[in-house]
């Protein structure tokens, strides 16, 4: 019988696992992958939390991690959605490209046509967005829609990562 809540540091080993379970949360930390946590149920958010608890652990808590939440929606079982993602004050820009990494990495293994996200916090501009490969979704519904596709092409690990590129760079 399988746990509800499974950790898994290793992903190779864990293929089968990861393309059945529809939810689950990406931990990276000091610019490594930690763990992802598959989970029974999608994370539930609210406007109230991500402003109160995001802004707070974004302002108090001096560690190099991140925290994303990623789901595969019912009935568009061909996409995921990238649902919550929490930042630390020191998080590097290391460490968020180890998490995305990881999802295009979960996309792969799911068999993913895309990756769908919804991006409320001004920090991360359209532009950056871009450069990681998103493009803006549904311009016509309020919010910032995005969503990078795949359609059974996924980049390498190293192939949307260009060292010689500092985040200054690519903010608006």
């Amino acid at each position: 019988m399988e746990k509800l809540f499974t950790k898994i540091d290793n992903l190779p080993d864990a293929v089968e696992l990861l393309a059945k379970r529809p939810y689950g949360m990406i931990q990276a930390r000091a610019g490594r992958l930690e763990f992802v946590q598959l989970r029974p149920f999608p994370k539930l958010i609210s406007v109230a939390e991500a402003t109160w608890m995001g802004g707070w652990a974004h302002r108090r808590v001096p560690r190099d991690r991140v925290r994303v939440y990623y789901n595969q929606p019912l009935g568009h079982t061909n996409f995921l959605a990238a649902r919550y993602a929490v930042s630390e004050l020191g998080t590097t820009l290391a460490t968020i490209r180890a998490a995305h990494r990881t999802l295009d990495e979960i996309a792969r293994i799911k068999g993913s046509d895309a990756i769908l996200c919804e991006i409320t916090t001004r920090r991360i501009t359209d532009r950056i967005a871009r450069y990681w490969g998103f493009e803006p979704h549904c311009p016509g519904r309020r919010g910032r829609h995005f969503i990078r596709r795949f359609y059974g092409e996924y980049p390498p690990h190293t192939d949307w990562i260009d060292d010689s590129k500092s985040l200054a760079s690519i903010v608006d």
